[in-house]
């Protein structure tokens, strides 16, 4: 694949249509003029009375600007605000939105991930338009058809009615605090490993896999890593790439029917820290900077994990080296305690009993060679990830991040009970890596 291959937003969504049934994802726009557009659309689709979800800091940068474009095109508008400090995407704040609309044709969010999830789900249940105006390259959810909630502290993937619109001013978007712009590259650069996760599931558990999903990001990596550096610069054209990479991960998603090519074992470790701060209060840092620094623990587990030797694994010592179902409770209640229910639901899903993981054991070996070879297709080096996220001004060690080092650690090997997604989490315990 070669950066010329790259689709572009118009192609790619021009694809993704023909790949699904009745997409309603109908204009995805990146330019200077992106307010017009937006305005133009929510027209175009007779919006004439929408509810403004946005907060202090997306009003401070764009709001005036967009509220013009709307009444121009004679919308009318009401509004939702939050307030400065960082916003967690919850069901019942979802809800809350739903209501304040409840008389409004659409919604419209001016911000990135929470108050697009909260505007998504809220148009998703209402069965109303959304418009998304992105104002930070910090998150491949735009262009999805799911939205990360937190459901009574339990971090879940729901499913929704994509937006009709996305727009954003590459302008804007590059002025936004320089840690957004490093966490939505390195979300995108999770691919590599929540990539791999998915073939291995499929090849292992036979897990649903849809090869069409993987188009949107042909040519894509590449750019993302020849603009790492000016990312990291505050460079408006390369932070423009890397949202318009994170728009076409989220078409990919689209397709796919779920978040399986974007979101692997390194999701499930930022899940995990997210879920402990709704849960007792903790700190955590944004989605972006915690997957990165996953991400590149997961690829060093895939690395590890290649360069092992098939015919020298003891299936029956794995096998028994597992815990036992006993334990595996115990450390849900303690880490979870009022949700440690919902928890093992999730965990018991997916675990598998003495005979069915010989079962899985045994393919992994017999089919070392040609799972391998799937992997190295789609698979980044850690180093490569980690320099990146570097070169754009991001975090790559725990503590850098704004959370518990600890309970970062703590993820490493129990993030895996807290999805029923099989992941390299998974692969990794079952083989002592």
């Amino acid at each position: 694949m070669t950066i010329e291959t790259r689709l572009t937003l118009h192609e790619a969504l021009r694809q993704a249509a023909a790949m699904t049934s009745g997409l309603r994802l109908r204009e995805c726009h990146v330019g200077e003029d992106a307010h017009e557009r937006l305005a133009a659309c929510a027209k175009d689709i007779g919006l004439r009375n929408a509810l403004i979800v946005a907060d202090a800091n997306t009003l401070a940068a764009v709001g005036e600007r967009v509220h013009k474009a709307l009444t121009d095109a004679g919308c009318t508008l009401h509004e939702h605000h939050y307030g400065a400090k960082s916003l967690d995407a919850t069901m019942d704040l979802a809800n809350e939105v739903a209501e304040a609309g409840k008389e409004a044709d659409g919604y419209i969010a001016i911000g990135a991930g929470s108050l697009s999830d909260l505007a998504k789900q809220a148009g998703s249940d209402q069965e109303k338009p959304v418009l998304l105006y992105a104002t930070a390259a910090s998150m491949n959810g735009y262009t999805s058809g799911i939205t990360a909630l937190k459901v009574n502290g339990l971090k879940r993937t729901i499913p929704c009615a994509p937006a009709t619109g996305v727009y954003a001013d590459p302008g804007i978007v590059a002025a936004a605090p320089p840690r957004m712009a490093a966490a939505g590259l390195a979300d995108f650069l999770s691919k590599g490993s929540s990539s791999s996760d998915w073939r291995a599931a499929h090849f292992l558990r036979g897990e649903e896999y849809n090869e069409d999903a993987m188009v949107f990001y042909r040519g894509v990596q590449e750019r993302v890593l020849d603009h790492a550096a000016g990312v990291g610069l505050g460079e408006p054209e390369s932070v423009a790439e890397i949202l318009e990479a994170l728009l076409l991960s989220g078409l990919s998603m689209l397709v796919a029917g779920s978040s399986s090519p974007a979101s692997g074992g390194e999701h499930l470790i930022s899940h995990f820290i997210d879920m402990k701060q709704a849960l007792y209060g903790t700190p955590h840092d944004l989605h972006g900077v915690q997957v990165g620094v996953a991400t590149i623990h997961c690829l060093q587990l895939w690395e590890q994990i290649l360069a092992l030797d098939p015919h020298a694994l003891d299936i029956d010592a794995r096998v028994a080296a597992q815990p036992d179902p006993a334990t595996i409770q115990g450390w849900i209640e303690e880490d979870w305690g009022p949700i440690a229910s919902e928890i093992t639901a999730q965990w018991e899903a997916k675990a598998l009993d003495a005979d069915g993981l010989r079962a899985e054991l045994t393919r992994f070996r017999d089919g070392f060679d040609a799972l391998s070879a799937q992997l190295r297709a789609v698979y980044l080096p850690s180093n490569t990830v980690r320099d990146a996220i570097e070169a754009a001004g991001g975090p790559t060690r725990p503590e850098e991040m704004n959370a518990p080092v600890e309970e970062f650690n703590k993820a490493l090997t129990r993030a895996r009970y807290i999805r029923s997604r099989f992941t390299v989490l998974d692969l990794a315990a079952e083989l002592g890596v």
